[in-house]
């Protein structure tokens, strides 16, 4: 009885939880706990064991077997193990692949996602408004908006953050989002353009995010679309970002040419955390000073021109993991995303092109990747919860499809 329970409230959880990624940390956390312990009681029945998938689980485990033994051999290792335990939500992929019951359920999930991803879109908008607009406002607005008015009205220039607690969660949520939705713009076809308004909604909410690192990202992940389904009209874009930039006298203006700029402050200042974590490197190259070394240590390794006397992240995915988990650490955590492009790639050759709709979902998961990869070259967001708790569901799409295919196959020698 638990276990037919817990089998019929995956999908309803994983819909749930795709709401909750476009909204609360909080609902993701306790959603997202209980999809994976639905899964696990649901793999008390054999029919379900033999149904279950676990792609990409030698490097995943690796990863997680590496940040354990760097925790070990960490300085404060009681410290390093309670920051090694959110490890365990990287079992939210197979999670998420266990509840898709097919790629249908997919293109019905990711639509209510879609809806959630404009209600926040259109949040955001409201935000940046509240904060700009000389109109007097009453408190209660702000409080609404969860942003205070007498601050964010003289803090210029405004940063979207959405319903998160900070923007640079919205502009990384945004990204994947948007790869997503690209590649079904891309694919085609007659319900497609349900994809143009969230869109839209979507690119004006990530530039008021003014987060260069997301905008990069999309622009990586839109070149690999790009690739894939050879649709020039994607770059539209971008070629929009680009004329509002070099017309508009705006902060979305000035953010984006300052990318250009070596010597503007916070390039500077990630040179600085770059070269602690290197320090870091050094002195632990196998494993690390382990998790969660850098908040409590950076001091000890910061750079002497670094303005910030303390950090918990060293603004890069690669020099971060090397730093707390070492070498090895790094190792398997690129093996993770090379194992995952390897597969998702074969499945996307794999697929004939009348299969549009399957392709679009293979196509906008490595699109996703992609960008969050590349944006994780100018921050530590693998350590943002809400971001890779995402990212881990989209990465799940390309193997839904190929069970998927793999089940029509099989049809046919049963019937």
């Amino acid at each position: 009885m638990l276990t037919a329970f817990a089998d019929r409230a995956r999908p309803v959880l994983l819909v749930v939880l795709l709401v909750a990624l476009a909204t609360s940390i909080t609902a993701i956390q306790i959603v997202g706990a209980l999809l994976m312990l639905a899964t696990l009681v649901r793999l008390r029945a054999p029919a379900a064991r033999r149904r279950f998938q676990a792609p990409l689980a030698a490097p995943v485990l690796a990863f997680a077997a590496v940040s354990f033994a760097s925790a070990a051999l960490a300085r404060e290792p009681w410290d390093a193990l309670d920051a090694t335990l959110p490890v365990v939500w990287l079992a939210l992929f197979w999670a998420a692949l266990d509840a898709f019951e097919d790629a249908a359920h997919v293109r019905r999930a990711l639509g209510v996602f879609f809806a959630a991803i404009a209600v926040a879109s259109v949040y955001a908008l409201a935000q940046a408004w509240a904060c700009t607009t000389s109109v007097p406002l009453p408190d209660w607005v702000g409080a609404a908006l969860k942003v205070r008015l007498a601050h964010c009205r003289v803090t210029l220039p405004f940063r979207a953050k959405g319903f998160f607690s900070i923007y640079m969660t919205l502009g990384g949520s945004l990204t994947i989002a948007l790869a997503l939705l690209l590649a079904r713009l891309a694919a085609g076809g007659r319900r497609a353009w349900r994809a143009l308004p969230p869109t839209l909604l979507a690119l004006i909410a990530l530039g008021l995010t003014l987060v260069r690192g997301a905008w990069l990202g999309l622009a990586a992940a839109i070149g690999l679309l790009l690739v894939l389904s050879r649709r020039l009209a994607l770059v539209l874009p971008i070629a929009g970002a680009l004329v509002v930039a070099l017309v508009a006298d705006s902060p979305f203006q000035a953010r984006l040419f300052s990318t250009l700029d070596p010597t503007e402050s916070t390039a500077r200042e990630r040179l600085y955390f770059w070269r602690a974590g290197a320090r870091m490197v050094r002195e632990a190259p196998l494993f690390g000073l382990g998790p969660g070394a850098v908040r409590r240590d950076y001091p000890a390794y910061k750079d002497p021109e670094a303005a910030r006397p303390r950090t918990s992240h060293l603004h890069n995915n690669l020099v971060q993991i090397a730093a707390e988990r070492g070498l090895l650490g790094l190792a398997a955590w690129l093996w993770i995303w090379l194992a995952f492009y390897r597969r998702a790639a074969g499945i996307y050759r794999g697929l004939p092109r009348g299969r549009g709709e399957e392709r679009a979902l293979v196509a906008g998961s490595l699109a996703a990747v992609t960008g969050f990869l590349v944006m994780g070259l100018f921050e530590y967001n693998f350590g943002d919860a809400e971001v890779i708790d995402l990212l881990l569901v989209v990465m799940a799409l390309p193997f839904v499809v190929a069970r998927d295919a793999a089940s029509r196959a099989r049809a046919p020698a049963r019937t």
